[in-house]
């Protein structure tokens, strides 16, 4: 019997038709598979998927297989990316480069093409594509109405905003407060409270925790009879921590105080030191507390100095609303005649927060 030559076309066996697309769906799961970035851990195992941000000493990593996780820098020899990120390292300096695969310990960055690639100490990162700067802050509002054996109102409006970038940061705040009540008696109203402010700081970080301020504030309070107090002030300051759930800080410098007092009419200046510290602590997503002080004393008179303090709680009820509680105290250890030293306020509010 005489056989047929072997037909190179045909189906038949394992030379199918669809050999072609199957060897092009493997390279296209190849490629896939080294484009993703990668995790190696000091114990030696890896983890692929997608670099997204670096702060805190710790990784935000999103894996296919285990979704969105979040590594410790401790834990982590090296890591490599598919293509650049920002990087911004302890002394502040700032790169957009690829991470290639390095030894433990260090990153290599990888510049444009003919560039010599760097090495860096992965203990040197500070920050892997950090936020956007913007602006940040809040605008709280309260009031109390009272109608009938007691007839008072009572307002205030607070407002707060930051702005921080890499090497510095802008700080701003405002407040208002007025209060009136009506004597059953004689029925006339009167004003127990009218004050506010106004204030500003701006911080030039020379490292990650290290940075000089300047900042001025304006205020006026009529019932202690004082026409404006401006005081503007120059020093330095250390950024303890700067976390997601914590900030605190401490300044120390000098400012110098203009005042301007009403009956009787006076006039006030002199040099002072200036001791301040800021602290926010988050307990949660929703709920942080926040505590500020600044000491001002005299360094012309040890009898005369002064203080403003607040303490306070924020709840977030949704994403932009918040509940806020908080205390004021302005003291004055030489106010005007027949006044007193010490104004103490406890607010309830309502705000809006960006």
């Amino acid at each position: 019997m005489r056989l047929a030559a072997a037909n190179p076309h045909s189906r038949t066996g394992n030379d199918r038709p669809m050999r072609p697309y199957r060897l092009l769906l493997a390279t296209c799961l190849t490629v896939t598979a080294v484009s993703a970035d990668e995790v190696l851990f000091k114990s030696g195992d890896r983890l692929t998927g997608t670099v997204k941000s670096v702060a805190d000493g710790k990784m935000s990593f999103a894996s296919k297989v285990a979704g969105d996780l979040t590594l410790k820098l401790d834990d982590i020899a090296t890591f490599s990316t598919d293509g650049p990120v920002t990087l911004v390292l302890a002394d502040g300096t700032s790169l957009a480069q690829t991470a290639a695969p390095a030894d433990a310990g260090v990153i290599r960055l990888q510049p444009e093409a003919g560039a010599p690639a760097r090495l860096l100490p992965l203990a040197d990162l500070l920050k892997l594509n950090p936020e956007p700067v913007r602006w940040k802050g809040a605008v709280v509002a309260g009031a109390t109405f009272a109608r009938g054996n007691t007839h008072s109102e009572t307002a205030s409006l607070a407002a707060d905003a930051v702005r921080r970038s890499e090497t510095d940061r802008i700080s701003l705040g405002a407040a208002y407060f007025s209060s009136k009540q009506r004597d059953n008696t004689t029925r006339k109203e009167s004003t127990t409270a009218d004050n506010w402010f106004l204030k500003g700081q701006y911080d030039h970080f020379f490292s990650a925790q290290t940075y000089g301020y300047g900042n001025l504030r304006y205020e006026k309070d009529r019932i202690a009879n004082l026409e404006k107090r401006v005081s503007p002030g120059l020093g330095f300051g250390y950024q303890w921590a700067e976390r997601k759930d914590r900030t605190f800080s401490t300044e120390g410098g000098a400012s110098w105080i203009y005042e301007q007092y009403s009956e009787p009419s006076e006039t006030r200046t002199y040099l002072a030191g200036r001791l301040a510290y800021h602290l926010d602590q988050a307990f949660n997503d929703h709920v942080k507390a926040f505590h500020n002080l600044e000491y001002l004393p005299s360094l012309e008179r040890f009898d005369a100095f002064l203080v403003n303090a607040d303490i306070g709680l924020r709840a977030a009820l949704t994403a932009s609303l918040v509940l806020e509680a908080k205390a004021q105290m302005a003291h004055n250890a030489q106010p005007a005649d027949n006044r007193d030293k010490n104004d103490l306020r406890y607010i309830l509010g309502l705000g809006w927060t960006f």
